[in-house]
């Protein structure tokens, strides 16, 4: 349980670094063109390790519909995640996209059987409450379209945030159901290869670049890649060790120290009741692990 709880926390730490990274990487190369390159990195990286990866089953035709589901849950994942780093602000979009870990561990338990505490459903409770509220008031605070009855609508990147939210916590229980499959290392880079899969038809559909970056715009995709690729290593593994119910909500601890660099690096200065919201899906996230 501790080896479980250590590489949890190591996931946050990851994608911490990583959302700051996809912040910058995405505003070089535009969301299309990071993600795609992100991930090739990413897989590539983890392919090195591919041989001491262990498989406990064997492939079945059901697998197959797991690996078209994760792809797509990727995909919405990771456009999302860019699309709102990428116009949005950290502070505000991190904390909402951390609602993940509600959905994630929730889906665990209906999956995997594993046993819920009453503190678990309180984190649960507190994160949407927090998120609810970050919504509400961001929405007021920030540039966003005003419909025809002169009401402020919430900012494209806004409702990305809550995409990625659902995107990730549909993705993880996914990658748990194919590790016995696949590997732990081994989910990886197939489920970057399915939202590839998926979303290169869509870029190419809809004329969007994805061209390979230039400069010192690698420096930063590289870093996404890798960081985002160690995050979820961490947390794969950590489910051999700790139920994903527990590993998810820690992980998610990446919202408190991106939206605290937001705060110090960045001077992100957003509204009083959106660091309110902020800070309960944090202090909610914490909640879950307990």
């Amino acid at each position: 349980m501790i080896v479980g709880v250590v590489l949890g926390l190591s996931a946050s730490a990851s994608w911490a670094i990583a959302n700051v990274a996809v912040q910058r990487s995405a505003r070089h190369v535009g969301a299309f063109r990071a993600i795609l390159w992100a991930q090739i990195i990413g897989a590539l990286l983890v392919a090195v390790a591919l041989p001491l990866d262990t498989r406990t089953a064997a492939p079945t035709p059901l697998d197959a519909l797991w690996v078209v589901a994760a792809g797509a849950a990727g995909l919405l994942a990771y456009v999302c995640l860019f699309y709102a780093f990428e116009h949005g602000r950290l502070t505000v979009a991190v904390p909402v996209m951390s609602s993940w870990a509600v959905i994630a561990a929730g889906l665990s338990l209906v999956i995997f059987h594993e046993p819920v505490r009453p503190l678990q459903l309180v984190g649960g409770a507190v994160v949407v409450a927090g998120a609810v509220i970050v919504s509400r008031f961001a929405r007021s605070t920030t540039a966003g379209s005003i419909d025809a009855a002169g009401n402020t609508r919430a900012p494209r990147w806004l409702l990305a945030s809550f995409g990625a939210a659902l995107g990730f916590g549909l993705l993880i229980p996914l990658i748990g159901l194919l590790t016995p499959v696949t590997g732990r290392l081994g989910v990886i880079p197939v489920a970057y290869g399915a939202d590839i899969a998926l979303g290169l038809p869509l870029a190419w559909h809809f004329r969007v670049s994805l061209a390979p970056p230039r400069g010192r715009a690698w420096i930063s995709v590289a870093l996404a890649g890798i960081f985002e690729t160690a995050g979820f290593a961490f947390i794969v593994l950590a489910g051999r060790y700790a139920p994903l119910a527990l590993v998810s909500p820690l992980s998610s601890l990446a919202s408190a120290f991106t939206v605290l660099y937001a705060w110090a690096v960045l001077r992100e200065r957003p509204a009083k009741p959106v660091l309110l919201g902020a800070g309960l899906v944090c202090a909610g996230v914490i909640t879950l692990a307990f």
